[in-house]
């Protein structure tokens, strides 16, 4: 990722800066600061911030190119958001370096799904632009305690989705303590235990709208009636890209696990083809982490079967993410199935 900054001056704090995009592609993120922070570069910005993250889209990502390939991977913007969230914190926001930021909301509204089908008679990336706008939030000594991003998404220079998400950044010595008490509390009620009754079996990958059996994170459903399906998200046996440092689940795996159970459950319930379908819509809200080594189970609950604007099929869905029967996630995604 390079960071630029079109209407600054010689670089100081808002200088050049590379680092791995997550979308597997060159991300260009440029600052647009405003005409008053123009001659004080090196304060930190108490207010409204706008940035451009621009890139193409990757052709040959293991998982974001993974698949029937109908339409771009939604991944992909949030990905890159993920990734600039915390540096536009520190960087921009004299946000401490030592402070983990970590997204507790996100949500993504797909505004013309015309423009994420993907040119099936050329296998060629496009340009991928977000506008973002962060402002921060819980000052405390000048200091933000967290970051409230809005996202307008275009491709090919055409707007077709916008978002919005919260990130908080946490002190280094509570977020150690936190950690350490959430896995203590978890395992200290032996009553809250909740765990599959044999080794969960992935689900099938054309059902979750993958090719590689890698890059399936969900099991075939424990439990499923009126539209209503149980699964275990997987830790073992997935691709490496799921991988996190930490021990914990990654926000790459808990969105992709919330992905394919949204259309798995639409197709099981409403028979929506998952080779042509997407999520047009996803809201969640994260309100814990999640150990990899103890079993996490995805509830999904699947809405009537409705028609978008333009007649195409949609399912609403709700669903819950639980370790230990504690809330890890809850999400609300409508899938909708193209022409």
């Amino acid at each position: 990722m390079t960071v630029d900054n079109r209407t600054t001056s010689a670089p100081a704090i808002h200088g050049h800066a590379t680092a791995v995009a997550g979308a597997g592609t060159a991300q260009h993120l440029i600052h647009r600061p405003s005409a008053r922070s123009y001659y004080a570069l090196d304060a930190p910005s108490l207010g409204e911030e706008h940035f451009t993250l621009v890139g193409e889209t990757p052709v040959s990502h293991p998982l974001l190119n993974d698949g029937p390939g109908h339409f771009h991977d939604p991944q992909i913007a949030t990905g890159t958001v993920r990734d600039i969230g915390e540096l536009v914190g520190h960087r921009y926001f004299g946000v401490p370096e030592d402070r983990p930021g970590l997204f507790y909301r996100f949500a993504l509204d797909l505004t013309d799904l015309s423009a994420w089908r993907t040119d099936p008679s050329a296998a060629r990336p496009v340009l991928m632009e977000t506008r973002i706008r962060a402002r921060p939030a819980n000052v405390v000594a000048e200091v933000p305690r967290g970051l409230d991003f809005h996202l307008d998404v275009r491709i090919d220079g055409r707007p077709c989705a916008v978002g919005s998400a919260g990130m908080v950044f946490l002190m280094p010595k509570l977020y150690r303590k936190h950690v350490a008490h959430a896995r203590q509390a978890m395992r200290a009620v032996p009553e809250l235990d909740d765990a599959p009754d044999a080794p969960p079996r992935p689900a099938g990958a054309g059902e979750v709208s993958r090719y590689a059996d890698a890059n399936v994170v969900i099991s075939e459903p424990t439990d499923a009636s009126r539209g209503r399906l149980s699964t275990w998200v997987l830790s073992a046996q997935v691709s490496p890209v799921f991988d996190d440092p930490d021990g914990q689940f990654s926000g790459l795996h808990l969105l992709e696990a919330l992905r394919q159970t949204s259309l798995l459950t639409a197709g099981r319930a409403h028979g929506l083809d998952p080779a042509r379908s997407t999520l047009g819509a996803c809201q969640v809200h994260f309100r814990g982490q999640a150990a990899r080594d103890l079993p996490l189970r995805c509830v999904a609950v699947a809405g009537p079967l409705d028609r978008d604007a333009d007649g195409r099929p949609t399912v609403p869905v709700t669903l819950t993410l639980t370790q230990q029967r504690w809330a890890v996630a809850e999400a609300r995604t409508s899938v909708v199935q193209d022409y």
